[in-house]
């Protein structure tokens, strides 16, 4: 099964909400990119922007594994990329571009009536962090309460994947689970949080060291 590359890709020149579309010469060149990635891995990749900081894009594609993934950063297409790009992108510095893969194909959707998380007008990018040793824990439960989630999100699934890069904290190890979610509007998923059943979805904060929820959607123009 193919892994998923996930980066997060911080603009040099920060987009304000309330015009959060970025310019047409950065949409341009952003689309020379995701050209070239597409040639090389064989699979499509996909921008998203995150609403609640426009300055920060996602891109989420596949590799048949991370040392495929690996072999091209050095390659001269992919230099040429990050010269392209430099000026658009912070490349160095406490908010530089991030990136790292999950474990599994976040675009096969596990449930086949469901449509795919990435078709949402809102997608929910649900980071957990959780300590190492409450990784097998936290499986079960999320197992036992998925389909709470998956009930409320209506006609869009819900997949998610452990990051493989190991992610060291104070000197432990923790591992993350990024679960990706389908919903009308940022109104829409905070409504679970209003219903019964959420009380026993919530059960997995048990489970976690720190949670991060943010909302993507896609990048106008491609």
């Amino acid at each position: 099964m193919p892994v998923t590359e996930l980066a997060i890709l911080p603009l040099s020149a920060p987009l304000p909400k309330e015009a959060p579309t970025p310019p047409p010469a950065l949409v341009q060149k952003i689309t020379v990119a995701k050209d070239v990635l597409e040639k090389t891995s064989g699979y499509p990749f996909h921008y998203f922007q995150q609403i609640e900081d426009p300055s920060l894009l996602y891109l989420l594609g596949r590799w048949d594994s991370v040392s495929a993934h690996h072999a091209f950063l050095p390659s001269v297409d992919n230099q040429k990329l990050l010269e392209l790009l430099k000026g658009d992108i912070c490349m160095t510095g406490d908010k530089k571009m991030q990136m790292w893969h999950l474990d599994t194909d976040i675009f096969c959707m596990p449930n086949e009536e469901k449509k795919s998380v990435f078709t949402a007008p809102t997608i929910s990018c649900n980071r957990h962090f959780v300590d190492k040793e409450k990784k097998e824990g936290f499986v079960e439960k999320f197992e036992e309460v998925k389909g709470l989630l998956e009930d409320f999100t209506g006609s869009y699934g819900v997949v998610g994947g452990w990051r493989i890069e190991k992610e060291m904290l104070e000197g432990k190890e923790r591992a993350e689970w990024a679960l990706f979610s389908g919903f009308d509007s940022v109104e829409h998923h905070h409504e679970f949080a209003k219903t019964e059943r959420f009380v026993k979805y919530r059960e997995i904060v048990g489970f976690v060291e720190g949670l991060e929820v943010r909302h993507l959607r896609v990048v106008e123009g491609l």
